[in-house]
């Protein structure tokens, strides 16, 4: 009779704990935040509060989270067709990785969770801590800057949306194309030492800045986003050689190097 009772037991809390835990990485975020939507297999999941740091002070969490699907199905249909124009890119995304917009105490915790339980890399939109600017678009990008010689170099006002679906995108790349690496051994972390070896870019002061943590490959990753950026608001003239091949990789490649914060098609399925 004991032993009966204890194998109810066990088999209690494992049926509890099973159905705690939704098989499906979409069952998961559907159960867990406000808002999701889907390209093909690839999510984008937001909770409703508010960017702290804005330039529209009526900004909800549902607008950034709209935006959010905007600039990925942007990103992902550059000839606005309402096809994706790389299947294996956003099968790349959908196999390795999830999006996830809200205040640093929830990505914080579903980072570690939604990769300990579905396997999906974790990449976010910190909406209490980095700047939402939905007035910053191509034709109002207003760089100020004659050339790029510093890792520290952010617009003044620029949307940190642009930056972080950026990375999400080549992250997927770096997943599928091993010769799109940040490692130092890379032909883009070649580009970039070629360029502080010249004089011309510098790592060291944002290094020093974050205690010797700056990294290598974190310094290519922003390199080629810094990069990206300047081009996508229409000022590549100002790109040094090494800069400039850095551009041609990224062409070459086939990662995206438009952004339409109008992007009006529905590439994307709202989930929830």
């Amino acid at each position: 009779m004991q032993r009966t009772f204890l194998l109810l037991v066990l088999t209690f809390f494992a049926c509890s704990t099973k159905d705690d835990v939704p098989d499906t990485l979409e069952a998961y975020l559907k159960q867990t935040f406000a808002h999701v939507a889907r390209i093909e297999d690839f999510f984008i999941a937001a909770g409703d509060r508010k960017p702290k740091e804005t330039d529209r002070i009526s900004a909800t969490g549902k607008e950034v989270f709209d935006m959010t699907v905007r600039l990925f199905e942007s990103l992902l249909d550059q000839d606005e067709d309402g096809v994706v124009d790389r299947p294996p890119l956003v099968a790349a995304l959908a196999k390795h990785l999830v999006f996830v917009i809200d205040h640093t105490d929830v990505t914080d915790k579903e980072e570690e969770k939604i990769q300990s339980q579905y396997g999906n890399y974790v990449m976010t939109m910190k909406s209490d801590i980095w700047p939402y600017m939905p007035s910053f678009n191509t034709s109002n990008c207003d760089l100020t800057l004659t050339k790029l010689n510093t890792s520290m170099w952010r617009p003044e006002t620029y949307n940190a949306l642009w930056e972080e679906c950026f990375h999400t995108v080549t992250e997927a790349q770096n997943r599928i194309d091993p010769s799109f690496s940040f490692e130092p051994s890379s032909v883009l972390g070649g580009y970039m030492q070629a360029d502080i070896s010249a004089g011309t870019y510098d790592i060291s002061e944002q290094n020093n800045m974050e205690g010797g943590n700056y990294d290598f490959v974190t310094a290519v990753n922003e390199y080629v986003h810094q990069i990206w950026l300047i081009n996508a608001c229409g000022s590549d003239e100002i790109l040094n050689v090494h800069q400039r091949a850095v551009l041609a990789r990224i062409n070459t490649a086939g990662v995206p190097l438009t952004i339409n914060t109008d992007y009006a098609l529905d590439l994307a399925e709202m989930v929830k």
